[in-house]
This record gives structure tokens, C-alpha cells and sequence, in this order.
């Protein structure tokens, strides 16, 4: 064996052990942030924003309290709220009468009873002038538009509107479940929300050019070991296989492509990011506003849907599963190391009737690796999705402003299995070259 080839096959491990460990680095990293993800998606989720109670209570409440400390009675408000006042007491003057004489006069039907509920008209008639209360109506407003102006009824007027707020909550709503978002805050040591999602945000931030960089780095090693083992060279001798072809050389190119398989499957191909970014409601003249409100996030790898439809129980979704894992994982694998042990016959088994079938009539199967990703493809139209059904309530009123959010992207995981596929097709194609007589066969 010459020094050249010597150094060429140093080379070539040196770069297939540089891409596994890079790879390897790279699913752990890129599960952390798929992790960090996952956890900002639900700290800033919907259920614990916009569908708590608890939340539109207290955005209400500080409306209401800025609207009653604000509160000033004026000369130019002064003659409307005092008018205000007295529609309020003559309207309750003419209810109070009408309820009483109503009382008075239908008593019952005995004549009895019908001369009692007479007599207790003529008093009340002759102890309750209501023609005088009416027109101390005006008198009476006065005195409670000024009881209004001081500090102490806005401070009583307040804690009745927010003791009403507090009783309706309690009564209508179920009181939301904040413990799993209480879990996460203290595993990432988060005194407050805002913390937290400045915390994570900046993480994830701080991770994406890194990733970015190892994605590269695992293609550009990937592709130089392809480059550097399908170099034309001499023959070494006689009955050699052709160049390029050597037993070594394929363990190494197999084993990349294997690598890029490994780091597709391991980790997330897709991202669903919905999310409300902005909700504003009209409220008294002032803004209710909710931001940043996740409605779903998920970010999921083959294997984490596989395992998601298996624990479904249901035949048809465990059917499902089966068959992503076949034709992304088993299939794709088997064909790459069957085609490999024919092309050398390794200890015989050339003649197994399994890895005949792989090696030589598995081809139909090709496609069903890239099946797989136009599933996964389909899913980026979720993306607009929220928007379209969330337009009704944007039209519902002009009080209501609406700006939706759709962050459905593919991440590395989908990149590394299309370097998968292109590797797996292009190394099949050159092994297919090398079988020469075994397909006749």
C-alpha cells in the first residue's frame, strides 16, 4: 500500500469521524433549542393569556380604575351628570309606585281581600306623596353628584365594581390550572413572565447561528468525503475494483450517508407556530390588550410523530406510524446495507433472499423516502391558516384589532434527510454501476 493511498485513507476517516462527532453535537444542540422552544411556547400559550379569566379581570379592573380615579366633576360634566342623575331617580320613583299599587290592588280576589288592599292604597296615598318626591328630584341629584366628587365614594365605587368583576369571575369561569406553567418558570429560575420569555428568547437567539454553522459544517464534510472517495485513482492491482470502489471507501460513504439519516430522524423536521401577536379590545374609550399568544406550537421530529400516533391506541393511526417508520427508517437503511453487502458479498450473503431483494428489487420502494417529506410538506399549509378564521372576529366590530401570527417553517432536521435522500440516491446509483452483472442476474 503506497504512502499517498495511506494518507488518502486517513484523510477520508479523518473527515468521517469529524462529520459523526459534529453530527452528534448538532442533535444534541438541536434538541436543547427544540426544548427551549417548546417551553416559550407554553409560558406565552393562550391558556394562560387570553382564556384566563383571571387575566381579563385584572386588565378591566386597572381599566376601571384609571376610568374612576380619573373622575372629576367639572363645570362643563357638572349639568350631564347631574341630568344623568335625575332620569336615574324619576325612572326608580316610577317603578317604587308602580310596584306598590300593583301590590295594593291585586291582593287577591276575595272582597275581602280586595277592600283591605283599597285601604292600604288610600294610606299609602295619604303618606307618601309621590308628586312631592318627584319634584325634589333635582335637590336630591345635587346632593349625590356631590357625594360623587368625594374620595371616599370613588374609593367605595371601586371596590364594589371590582368585588362584582371578582364574584361574576369566580362564578362563570373555571379557575385555570397554572401549574405547569408555575413548573417551568422554576426550572429555568424565572421570577416573572416577561423574564422568562426574555431568558428563552434570547437562548434560542443565541443558538440559531451555531446550528446554522454545524448544518453547514456536516454537509461540507459530507460532501468533501464523497469528493475525496469517488476520486478517480490507480488500481492497486489486477482484478482490483474499479476506482474508487474499495471496501474501505464504501464502509466510509455508507456510513455518512447513514450519518445524515441518523441526524434527520433525531431530529425536528417541522415547526407549527401559531400564535395571536397582537389582540386589542376597546374598552371604555381605553385599550385591552393581549400579546404574543400562542394558540399551538409544535416541533416535531419522524420518530416524535411515529410515537404520538402509536400512543393514540387507535389501529388506523398505529397503521400510520408503522408505515413512516418503513418507509423513512427501514427501508432507506436496509437498501443502502444491502446494496453494500452484495456489492462485496460480505461472508456469503450475497445469496440471502434478503438482501437480494433490497440490493436488486427494492427500487419501487425508492420513492418512499420523499413521500415522506411531501407528507411533512403538506403541512406548511397550516401556515395562513389562523389568520383566514381569526378575519371573522377582526370584522365582527371595529372595537376588536387582530394581528395574527404564523411561524410554520422547516428546520435542519428536514435538511439533513434530503442530504439523506440525495446521498442515498447518488450512492445507490454508483453501487448499482458496480453491481454490473448482479442485476442481470
Amino acid at each position: 500500500m503506497s504512502g499517498a493511498l495511506i494518507l488518502r485513507r486517513a484523510l477520508a476517516l479523518l473527515l468521517f469521524t469529524a462529520a459523526l462527532a459534529l453530527t452528534v453535537h448538532l442533535i444534541i444542540d438541536l434538541n436543547r433549542v427544540k426544548a427551549l422552544k417548546t417551553d416559550l411556547g407554553e409560558i406565552n400559550h393562550v391558556r394562560y393569556g387570553l382564556l384566563d379569566a383571571d387575566q381579563w379581570l385584572g386588565r378591566i379592573a386597572a381599566v376601571l380604575e384609571r376610568r374612576i380615579n380619573g373622575f372629576e366633576l367639572t363645570e362643563s360634566n357638572r349639568p350631564q351628570i347631574k341630568q344623568a342623575v335625575e332620569r336615574v331617580l324619576n325612572t326608580l320613583l316610577v317603578e317604587v309606585e308602580r310596584s306598590l299599587r300593583r301590590h295594593n290592588l291585586d291582593s287577591g280576589g276575595s272582597v275581602v281581600d280586595q277592600l283591605k288592599g283599597l285601604v292600604q292604597q288610600g294610606l299609602q296615598d295619604l303618606l307618601i306623596d309621590f308628586d312631592r318626591l318627584r319634584a325634589k328630584v333635582p335637590e336630591y341629584a345635587q346632593r349625590v353628584v356631590e357625594e360623587l366628587s368625594k374620595p371616599e365614594a370613588k374609593r367605595e365605587i371601586k371596590a364594589q365594581l371590582l368585588a362584582f368583576m371578582q364574584n361574576t369571575a369566580a362564578a362563570g369561569f373555571a379557575k385555570t390550572d397554572r401549574s405547569r406553567l408555575a413548573a417551568l418558570m422554576a426550572a429555568h429560575g424565572c421570577a416573572d413572565l416577561a423574564a422568562c420569555n426574555q431568558s428563552l428568547e434570547a437562548q434560542v437567539a443565541a443558538a440559531r447561528r451555531p446550528i446554522l454553522q454545524q448544518v453547514l459544517g456536516v454537509f461540507a464534510l459530507v460532501g468533501v468525503l464523497f469528493g475525496l472517495c469517488l476520486a478517480p485513482r490507480a488500481r492497486a492491482a489486477a482484478g482490483a475494483p474499479p476506482p474508487g470502489f474499495d471496501q474501505f471507501r464504501l464502509v466510509l460513504l455508507t456510513g455518512a450517508t447513514l450519518i445524515l439519516l441518523a441526524g434527520g430522524l433525531l431530529t425536528p423536521m417541522i415547526e407549527i407556530d401559531a400564535r395571536i401577536a397582537g389582540l386589542t379590545i376597546e374598552l371604555l374609550g381605553e385599550p385591552v390588550t393581549f400579546t404574543n399568544q400562542v394558540l399551538y406550537f409544535q416541533s416535531k421530529s419522524i420518530f416524535d410523530v411515529a410515537s404520538i400516533l402509536m400512543r393514540t391506541g387507535t389501529a388506523d393511526l398505529i397503521l400510520v406510524a408503522v408505515l413512516i417508520v418503513v418507509f423513512s427508517v427501514v427501508f432507506p437503511a436496509l437498501k443502502v446495507l444491502a446494496t453494500w453487502l452484495y456489492c462485496f458479498d460480505y461472508r456469503g450473503l450475497r445469496r440471502a433472499p434478503a438482501v437480494r431483494f433490497f440490493a436488486l428489487r427494492s427500487g419501487k420502494w425508492s420513492m418512499a423516502d420523499v413521500l415522506v417529506i411531501a407528507i411533512f410538506m403538506s403541512y406548511i399549509g397550516f401556515s395562513g391558516l389562523v389568520g383566514s378564521e381569526l378575519s371573522a372576529l377582526r370584522q365582527a366590530s371595529t372595537a376588536v384589532e387582530v394581528l395574527t401570527t404564523n411561524g410554520t417553517s422547516l428546520v435542519p432536521g428536514f435538511y439533513l434527510f434530503l442530504g439523506f435522500v440525495l446521498a442515498s440516491l447518488g450512492l445507490s446509483s454508483i453501487l448499482a454501476d458496480r453491481l454490473g452483472e448482479g442485476h442481470a442476474t
